[in-house]
C-alpha cells in the first residue's frame, strides 16, 4: 500500500467518526428530550471524541510524510485542525487506554441490562 492509499483510508476514518460523533450527540439529544439518563451516552462520546482525536493525529503525520498531491486536497481550516489534533493526545499509549476504557464501559452497559427489570404493564 502506497502512502496515498494510506491516507485516503485514514480520511475516511476521519470522516466516519465525524459522523459516528454527530449520531451519538443525536442519542444524547433524543435522550434527554424524554428526560431519559445520558451519563453513559456521555462517557461513550468522550471515548468516540478520543478515539477521533487519535484518527485525526495519524491522518496528520501521514500527511506530514507525504509530499504527493492527496494532502493538498484538504483546505488550510482542515489541515490547521488536523495539526491542532497532535496536541489533545498526551498519554503513552491512548489506543490501549481507549480499548480498556470502552471493554469496561461496554461490560457496565451489558451489565446494567442484564440486571435491568422489566416494566410492568403491558409492552407496546
Amino acid at each position: 500500500m502506497q502512502i496515498n492509499d494510506h491516507i485516503r483510508m485514514a480520511q475516511r476514518h476521519v470522516q466516519d467518526g465525524e459522523h459516528q460523533i454527530a449520531r451519538q450527540h443525536d442519542r444524547i439529544a433524543r435522550l434527554r428530550c424524554k428526560s431519559l439518563p445520558t451519563a453513559g451516552a456521555l462517557k461513550f462520546l468522550v471515548l468516540l471524541e478520543e478515539c477521533h482525536a487519535l484518527q485525526r493525529q495519524h491522518l496528520s503525520r501521514l500527511l506530514s510524510k507525504s509530499t504527493g498531491s492527496v494532502g493538498s486536497e484538504l483546505s488550510a481550516a482542515e489541515t490547521q485542525a488536523l495539526q491542532g489534533a497532535n496536541e489533545l493526545i498526551l498519554i503513552r499509549d491512548p489506543i490501549a487506554r481507549l480499548a480498556l476504557e470502552l471493554e469496561e464501559e461496554l461490560s457496565e452497559v451489558k451489565l446494567q441490562w442484564l440486571t435491568a427489570r422489566l416494566p410492568r404493564g403491558k409492552l407496546h
